[in-house]
């Protein structure tokens, strides 16, 4: 099974999943796939069927979850709040779907990251600092981060 979320899906899937991903992180909320479709065909130059098409197939390979037609969580990101906070270079701050994924975060908008989380297990404060695509900085000294294949799970938006 696929690990990697951006192979799992064609070019042209992958623009407008990317499109989502920085719409919600503009924004600060979800994209509605009918209230902010027009805005992504104007912006992809897509058709209203290709648009449809490809929102399908991402919902279908796990790309991203939608409640109603709010995209809630497109992978690394949560429109909803959490406590795994990515604050970008540029910036930008968001919500992650899990400390992992906020770790992830550093890839897929392929900028340093700082991550401010907290800890499944003692419900301490976590940070992690990443730049040029390495851990450069961490609390606490003791921090181990534990993952499992995604392909474990059948809906992985709504495990984290």
């Amino acid at each position: 099974m696929e690990q990697n979320v951006h192979k799992k899906f064609t070019n042209r899937q992958n623009e407008l999943r990317l499109y989502i991903i920085q719409f919600t992180v503009d924004n600060s909320r979800a994209f509605h796939l009918e209230d902010d479709k027009k805005e992504a065909l104007d912006s992809l130059h897509m058709t209203e069927e290709e648009y449809a098409e490809i929102i399908d197939c991402l919902m279908e390979k796990d790309g991203m979850a939608a409640e109603g037609k709010k995209v809630n969580f497109i992978y690394p990101v949560s429109a909803l709040k959490t406590n795994h906070q990515v604050t970008l270079q540029d910036g930008r701050r968001f919500s992650a779907m899990c400390a992992i994924d906020a770790i992830g975060a550093a890839f897929t908008f392929h900028q340093d990251t700082e991550v401010h989380s907290v800890s499944a297990v003692s419900g301490e404060p976590v940070y992690i600092r990443i730049k040029d695509e390495k851990v450069v900085e961490y609390e606490p000294k003791t921090l181990h981060a534990l993952t499992f294949p995604l392909g474990e799970l059948s809906n992985w938006a709504g495990s984290c």
